[in-house]
């Protein structure tokens, strides 16, 4: 992977991190697989297991996530408790951080994560070591969840996490339904009810983004760009930015061109490593250490 440019711009504190569902799935170490948090194919099975076991009859084509989580609802009448339980489950037996999240809490050059996962491996490293973090959730109840101020560029090594679509350990807040991010997108720049300004019209024109984690096929982040990104790109206020992605397809290189996105073709683990070899950071769970870069 040629990550010069992505080393730069960490190195001038310019990059800004956004950590899609990849983030936290299952990666390999050696011929070791370590689970992580079920990818989106995975968590619509289970789902339609659910509406199955309460008598929901699924026809015609499969459903994406969105529409089978929205489905779940219906049929246990308008609760989400039990669509909340299920994801909350799965999340919790993911203990184990991926190397991208040892990584980046190390990285005091970054100040600023976005993500829309709703998991807390991020926040367990950032705390691992030692670095004070101040979290901003994204809340669709709370009436005044987009009024929020924060010191830019955040003074190191404080770093800020914004969980755009909520978090599991307030599974309200978790965006999942079709329903949950058409209201996500209707209220996106509303000043109380939105993404905070902070983060719109602070952070993001200011830094280079980089994606780690996301595909074509996963909703968040054709969110993220028509709805947060696009209009940046449209007005040329928008730097540079970079996307992660194992084996990218024509289609994921003509899209990504086409929204001046550079693709770099890797695996997040490996771009882990080499985030490890250039700033001198250790990632124990590839028995990495600091100074040398290389395997135990």
């Amino acid at each position: 992977m040629d990550l010069d440019q992505i080393f730069t711009i960490i190195q001038d504190r310019q990059c800004l991190p956004f950590l899609g569902a990849g983030a936290s799935a299952d990666y390999t170490v050696g011929a070791t697989q370590v689970p992580g948090v079920p990818l989106g194919g995975k968590f619509t099975q289970l789902i339609l297991d659910k509406c199955r076991s309460l008598g929901g009859s699924v026809n015609g084509s499969p459903p994406d996530l969105l529409t089978a989580a929205e489905y779940l609802v219906y049929l246990q009448s308008g609760s989400r408790n039990g669509l909340e339980s299920l994801i909350a489950t799965e999340i919790a037996r993911v203990t184990r951080p991926r190397p991208i999240h040892t990584v980046l809490a190390q990285l005091s050059e970054i100040g600023v994560i976005i993500t829309t996962n709703y998991d807390q491996l991020l926040e367990t490293e950032i705390g691992k070591y030692g670095r004070p973090l101040i979290k901003h959730v994204y809340d669709p109840y709370n009436p005044r969840t987009g009024v929020y101020y924060q010191r830019f560029p955040v003074e190191s090594p404080n770093i800020v996490l914004h969980k755009m679509h909520g978090t599991v350990e307030q599974r309200a807040t978790m965006v999942i339904t079709q329903s949950d991010y058409i209201r996500y997108l209707a209220n996106l720049t509303d000043p109380e009810r939105g993404m905070p300004e902070y983060f719109r019209k602070t952070v993001i024109p200011n830094q280079s983004l980089l994606f780690l984690g996301y595909s074509l096929r996963d909703w968040n982040f054709r969110v993220i760009w028509e709805g947060v990104l696009s209009h940046y790109a449209e007005i040329g206020t928008q730097l540079m930015s970079y996307a992660v992605v194992r084996q990218p397809t024509d289609f994921d290189r003509y899209y990504f061109r086409n929204r001046n996105i550079v693709l770099i073709d890797g695996d997040l683990t490996e771009f882990a490593k080499e985030l490890a070899r250039k700033f001198d950071l250790e990632i124990p769970q590839l028995g990495i250490k600091k100074n040398d870069g290389t395997a135990a």
